[in-house]
């Protein structure tokens, strides 16, 4: 019976490559943008000038659930926004990125609203009105649930 051995020299190299592409598989942020990715869970961030970051958050547009960047919007010469963009391969277990860059030292506020079940469909249309003095959107601190709030990401550029 004839065996056919891979010589090492082919071996080798084709196992390098593929650690290589585990490594680099294994360092994403899951954000597909290649920035650092903050959850919900992580609401005081400290950023570089120049560097590129995501808020990550939990969405199931095809229930309804959507998240908005509130006002006051985060200050321009401390944060770019970087816009948002959304999972929507993942059906019910999708995401939604709001993404920005530190520009120059300092702080800013971003203000985020989750309106789940579609109880609301724009960050405008909760701010547009003041809201009954009874029932004011709440700010969360914990994790999304089936409450319109805000979360709010103190950032810090430094």
């Amino acid at each position: 019976m004839l065996t056919l051995r891979t010589p090492a020299a082919v071996r080798r190299p084709a196992v390098v490559a593929a650690l290589a592409l585990a490594l680099t598989a294994c360092g994403s942020s899951g954000s597909g943008s290649g920035s650092t990715a903050y959850g919900t869970q992580d609401r005081a961030i400290t950023v570089d000038a120049g560097e590129d970051f995501t808020l990550e958050v939990p969405a199931s547009s095809a229930m309804g659930e959507n998240w908005y960047l509130a006002d006051p919007k985060p200050d321009p010469a401390v944060l770019d926004d970087g816009g948002k963009r959304e999972d929507t391969d993942a059906g019910d277990d999708g995401m939604e990125y709001f993404d920005f860059t530190g520009v120059k030292a300092g702080k800013a506020t971003v203000k985020l609203l989750h309106c789940p079940n579609g109880f609301c469909h724009g960050a405008d249309e909760v701010t547009a009105s003041p809201a009954p003095a009874a029932s004011p959107v709440p700010t969360a601190t914990g994790a999304p649930d089936d409450r319109v709030e805000y979360f709010v990401y103190e950032i810090t550029v430094r």
